[in-house]
């Protein structure tokens, strides 16, 4: 939460300031400012954005050490804006955001009490070994973004976006595997059942499992841009620059009341993102895009 608290302060506090460079340049009246303005106009425009991704789960508690890797993906996005000022607008887009993340855990292990078929009270210990989990989701983004510009000559400028993007999801997969032994105690007798896979105890089972991860249906990202722009002529204009992204609170809908276990059974794998207290996507890359102003 400090860290959302600290990328809106940081964007408002950029804003402000260019709002204050605005008034600074423009009421001097350069003659770059006034070539390089194009008050009161529409745009349309493409950006793709090549960018490093991640899916952060966070504080899963069922092993000490969960190592996470992120991935890569292309982000794709049009937009349409329209400029209230020389340097001031605001833009809609809609396109789609890709993340991945890779997860291992060398090793686990954990207790629940269960009962077996003759409802006999027994204590069910899992070690686990060798755990990855690929997890990918892709959201339909509708990003809505101040933007600004500053004019450093005829055809060379600086920009600057911020804003929200609106994110429904529609991939979210994940596909696991493991390497799992089953051990049942029965302290009535006592007596340690292991290796027994007709009665629900095997020993060192591999398992492979996959399916849809429970993301909320709508979510919002923080989406912050800036870079270079270069106009080819009146109409045409080539920007490029680094984009930043990260989603404001958790997109997972795992009930964190429930009892977790990442296996509870011989042949089962839930997914990671079920034991954490929460989730959220961030992504960072280098934006290159067209923008066609309408005259």
């Amino acid at each position: 939460m400090k860290t959302e608290r600290s990328y809106i302060r940081f964007i408002a506090l950029t804003i402000i300031s260019f709002m204050t460079f605005n008034a600074i340049v423009f009421s001097q009246g350069t003659d770059s400012g006034r070539k390089y303005a194009k008050e009161g106009k529409l745009y349309t425009g493409i950006v793709i954005t090549p960018q490093i991704t991640s899916i952060n789960n966070n504080g899963f508690s069922a092993a000490k050490t969960l190592n996470q890797k992120g991935g890569t993906s292309l982000d794709i996005n049009l937009e349409g804006g329209y400029f209230f000022s020389k340097m001031i607008g605001i833009s809609i887009g809609g396109g789609m955001g890709s993340y991945s993340t890779n997860l291992t855990i060398d090793s686990c292990s954990f207790s629940f009490l269960s009962t077996d078929s003759e409802n006999e009270s027994y204590e069910m210990r899992i070690n686990g070994k060798s755990i990855t989990e690929e997890q990918k989701i892709s959201f339909l983004r509708i990003p809505v973004c101040v933007v600004l510009k500053i004019p450093a000559g005829a055809k060379l400028g600086f920009y600057a976006k911020a804003g929200l993007s609106f994110n429904i999801p529609i991939v979210k997969s994940y596909s696991g595997s493991g390497i799992f032994t089953y051990n049942g105690y029965y302290a009535a007798y006592p007596v340690l059942l292991h290796d027994l896979p007709a009665y629900g105890f095997p020993s060192d089972l591999n398992t492979k499992a996959s399916g849809d991860l429970e993301i909320i249906s709508f979510s919002q990202t923080l989406v912050a841009s800036g870079g270079v722009s270069y106009s080819l002529n009146d109409a045409i204009q080539l920007i490029l620059g680094l984009q930043f992204n990260r989603s404001l609170g958790s997109i997972s809908d795992y009930s964190t009341d429930s009892d977790y276990s990442l296996t509870s059974k011989a042949n089962e794998l839930n997914s990671i993102m079920g034991g954490t207290s929460g989730a959220g996507v961030q992504g960072f890359g280098v934006s290159l895009g067209l923008r066609y102003y309408i005259r």
